[in-house]
């Protein structure tokens, strides 16, 4: 159902570095301060968080896979607090997670789609004058519309129960919190989890494509308490979960059966 796909890497590379990394930054409302730590170069920060802008044009072209997380983990994961973003383009993101956990930190992934991109090469982004302000930002997202996907905040438990009067156990997760960041007139004044479309679930995620097993809808999930209960046996090795608001916005994390076994505590997501 969902698949990364392969786009025109020549656009990528023709944007001038310093202008892309303060759009990426002011895309995502984060503040441009360059700082390091333990001797890695760093852009800003997102609330007290830190932020890389992912330096996709490095050594002729990279890709943002899990060995990069780890790579990065390794070096700086001691130091920095339980949230890190980094910023890329979606194309350059070869797994479709919105987060990584390791050890005690969460590595969010904010996306920039294909079609910012080629929006901005439109307009000539290199005669876009410093300082680049929100008016520009907010031209270049509403040129392509839906197409800029901000992620839902999301937080949850897991867990496992056995219902009352059931013979299984199940896997639950709890949506305690699920607010749309959608850019759309009336979508901040709806009410905790009123904007939840669905949840879809992929029970043998490979890393590559998601195919969808089963969808569980908010009308559903409401009456059982904001509960989606998840049949134990139906697990393989690693499960993804997407989030779906009603104007098409997603969340997206992977889970094995021991991540719910394992703690009741509440994981936050989105932004």
């Amino acid at each position: 159902m969902y698949h990364a796909g392969l786009y025109d890497f020549s656009k990528l590379k023709k944007l001038p570095w310093e202008e892309w990394r303060k759009f990426a930054l002011l895309l995502f409302n984060c503040r441009d301060s360059r700082h390091s730590v333990s001797g890695i170069e760093l852009d800003g920060y997102k609330g007290r968080s830190d932020v890389l802008v992912f330096d996709y044009q490095k050594d002729g072209g990279v890709v943002l896979d899990y060995g990069f997380i780890d790579d990065l983990h390794s070096m700086i994961g001691s130091k920095i607090g339980s949230q890190f973003f980094i910023i890329a383009p979606a194309a350059s993101v070869t797994f479709l997670e919105d987060y990584i956990d390791k050890g005690s930190v969460r590595y969010y992934i904010l996306r920039i789609p294909y079609s910012i991109i080629n929006e901005l090469h439109s307009k000539d982004f290199e005669a876009i004058k410093q300082p680049i302000d929100e008016s520009q930002i907010n031209d270049t997202v509403d040129a392509v519309g839906f197409d800029f996907i901000r992620q839902p905040k999301v937080e949850c438990t897991y867990s496992i129960e056995k219902p009352e009067g059931q013979l299984q156990e199940y896997a639950v997760i709890k949506i305690k919190t699920f607010k749309s960041e959608a850019m759309l007139k009336g979508a901040s004044q709806l009410g905790n989890r009123e904007s939840l479309s669905m949840v879809m679930v992929d029970f043998n995620y490979n890393g590559e494509v998601f195919n969808l097993d089963k969808v569980y809808y908010a009308s559903e999930i409401e009456k059982n308490g904001w509960k989606v209960f998840l049949l134990k046996e139906n697990f393989k090795d690693r499960i993804m979960i997407i989030y779906l608001d009603i104007y098409g916005n997603e969340y997206r994390e992977v889970k094995t059966l021991q991540n719910f076994a394992d703690s009741k505590q509440s994981k936050r997501g989105g932004r």
